[in-house]
């Protein structure tokens, strides 16, 4: 019988990761598309080049300062062991979720996040008592805190876990492209290549920014999110 290769801290750390970052992580994520639907039936996004812009727009100006800033607040709060400042920052973010949709995703998904890691993190005292603080309704428990929560006590380095999370996220937007537009599958893979450049600016500024910049954003984005409530027809929940 064949003696089982023990498996190193680090790769295991990456199997989490993996795992968790999946767009197929069963949590709901295929379900939103964040307003892209209204920009597609506006016919603002209608073809792959105009997917790609809406795509580095949104990362930029949008996610970066919002749920990628959080995600590393969230980690680095987790670090220091500061549930206090997790609450806040959660807070913060139920009150930065102008659109009604975008909050009701984040924290759903936030939600079945903990509900699917909780087998693997169950018994961890800090992952407890934030989880008991969302039952609690004390915070929401948005996806992007729990999230950095989660891959803290992975063992996950913090870089990775935002290179890994602005991937998924660029991913699920060109999945929601080639539904909607539609846009080929190639096409939608040429726009991911192309969008490494734009990972490396987004990793590189949000080290800079502090609690303050949570909220800022293109209010094209928020007022699209709020149109798509009143669509006649729609495939996806935001």
């Amino acid at each position: 019988m064949d003696t089982p290769i023990p498996i190193d801290k680090k790769a295991k750390s990456l199997f989490y990761l993996l795992q968790v970052s999946d767009p197929l992580f069963p949590i709901g994520g295929f379900t939103q598309s964040y307003g892209l639907e209204t920009y597609v039936q506006k016919g603002i996004v209608r073809d792959a080049q105009s997917s790609m812009s809406y795509l580095e727009s949104y990362l930029m100006n949008n996610f970066l300062y919002n749920d990628l800033l959080a995600v590393r607040l969230a980690w680095e709060y987790s670090s220091a062991g500061d549930i206090d400042a997790l609450n806040r920052l959660d807070n913060l973010l139920s009150a930065a979720k102008a659109p009604r949709e975008l909050r009701t995703a984040s924290i759903k998904l936030g939600i079945r996040f903990s509900k699917v890691v909780a087998t693997a993190l169950q018994g961890t005292p800090f992952f407890d008592t934030f989880t008991d603080m969302v039952r609690s309704k004390v915070c929401s428990g948005h996806y992007s805190v729990i999230y950095g929560l989660a891959v803290w006590l992975f063992s996950i380095d913090k870089t990775d876990a935002m290179s890994a999370v602005c991937y998924s996220t660029a991913s699920a937007i060109v999945n929601n492209c080639a539904k909607l537009v539609p846009i080929s599958q190639k096409d939608g893979q040429d726009i991911l290549f192309s969008s490494y450049p734009t990972f490396e600016k987004l990793i590189s500024k949000v080290e800079a920014l502090k609690e303050d910049n949570i909220g800022t954003c293109c209010f094209g984005f928020d007022l699209r999110s709020m149109q798509h409530e009143r669509l006649y027809t729609r495939l996806y929940i935001s």
